[in-house]
């Protein structure tokens, strides 16, 4: 039996469902792996809990895809953090501010603090499970940013870089940030958002960072103008991640002075016109997403190939087309940064790995761009 925290009577403790409780549990562990107690802590106490919120187990058991690259459970644990940061749960709210990534909180104050929140902002909590995951982790920026110096210490091109599954856009502002890469560095030195992962490898080629035009598209973009826009990518960080925290603050407040160019549409789609435009002459056409691909459906993943495939046709040396991405491997066992090149020479349209990437790029293990991913 169990007393729900909410004061009604005791009631049978029937535990979330079999599919529910595996893929808790699977990310549970994964937090634990990557040093993320508290997460790790508030995921293990929602196995004992989240049969106060029924309508949420019912919406993850009859998930009709892959749980886990629909980002589920992360979509869960973020509007927990978004009840946490409202404040209209104060034993929440105070759990979750004086939390660091090692607090372990003791189960006897966090289930019932739990149980409360999910029986209460059940109807909120269904709107994150519902709508699209929305991040815009800056930190990816730093495996771009060394593809970017690398193939300009090569061919110092200006870049048009073109995002996909941009969200709020705040990595078009690359330039604008002050990024490490082992021992090089790009951007702005003076920024106030610093981004230098853990470097593992050599320092890429030393090159510069010439970016002339930077676009995007997202499915659902994020205005972050708007406070409630800015407040839902906040909640997407993980709870006592406070450095990230400050760095997205910043990128936030940088973004509403330098407004990003984010379209809402279909990447497919909106990719086909952007590489059906004009290119100038020494222009290199750079094609960036980050995490995006296992949230797109299987038909537009193979219509962004095949529109990076024909534009490859037509690219050279002096337009070349460039596709970068930093995703999950087809196991979902390794982050990748993926790049693939088209110029019209030898080894045009070959895809190389990189390197390989905590997902929130805290380190990169870099290969370079001369890594073949193929054997």
């Amino acid at each position: 039996m169990y007393i729900s925290a909410t004061g009604a009577k005791p009631v049978e403790c029937l535990g979330p469902g079999v599919r529910a409780k595996a893929q808790i549990a699977l990310e549970a562990a994964k937090a634990r792996a990557f040093g993320k107690s508290f997460v790790a802590a508030i995921l293990e106490g929602l196995l004992r809990t989240l049969w106060h919120a029924p309508r949420v187990v019912r919406v993850i058991e009859q998930w009709p895809g892959d749980l886990a690259s629909a980002g589920v459970i992360f979509r869960l644990n973020s509007g927990l953090h978004a009840l946490a940061r409202s404040g209209r749960y104060p034993q929440l709210q105070s759990l979750y501010r004086m939390a660091t990534q090692e607090t372990v909180p003791d189960p006897i104050e966090l289930d019932p603090t739990l149980a409360l929140a999910l029986a209460d902002g059940e109807d909120e909590l269904l709107l994150w499970l519902t709508g699209p995951t929305q991040t815009n982790e800056v930190a990816r920026v730093a495996g771009l940013a060394a593809v970017l110096a690398e193939l300009s210490a090569d061919d110092p091109l200006s870049c048009s870089l073109i995002e996909l599954g941009a969200s709020a856009g705040l990595n078009l502002n690359l330039a604008r940030y002050d990024v490490h890469m082992g021992g090089h560095r790009v951007g702005d030195a003076a920024s106030e958002i610093r981004i230098a992962p853990r470097w593992a490898g050599s320092s890429p080629r030393p090159g510069p960072l010439l970016i002339n035009r930077a676009v995007g598209v997202d499915i659902n973009p994020i205005n972050v103008a708007r406070p409630a826009d800015a407040e839902r990518l906040l909640a997407y960080i993980w709870p006592g991640e406070h450095a990230r925290t400050e760095r997205l603050r910043a990128a936030i407040a940088l973004a509403r002075r330098y407004r990003p160019m984010v379209e809402q549409g279909h990447a497919g789609n909106w990719l086909e016109r952007q590489l059906a435009a004009p290119q100038a002459s020494r222009e290199r056409r750079v094609v960036f997403h980050s995490m995006v691909l296992q949230y797109l459906p299987l038909a537009e993943q193979q219509q962004i190939d095949r529109l990076m495939a024909d534009a490859g046709e037509r690219a050279s040396k002096e337009q070349p087309l460039v596709r970068v991405g930093l995703e999950w491997n087809d196991n979902r066992s390794s982050v990748e940064l993926g790049v693939t090149l088209w110029n019209g020479g030898p080894g045009s349209g070959r895809t190389i790995l990189a390197a390989r990437c905590h997902p929130y790029a805290e380190w990169i293990e870099w290969l370079g761009t001369g890594a073949d991913v193929t054997p």
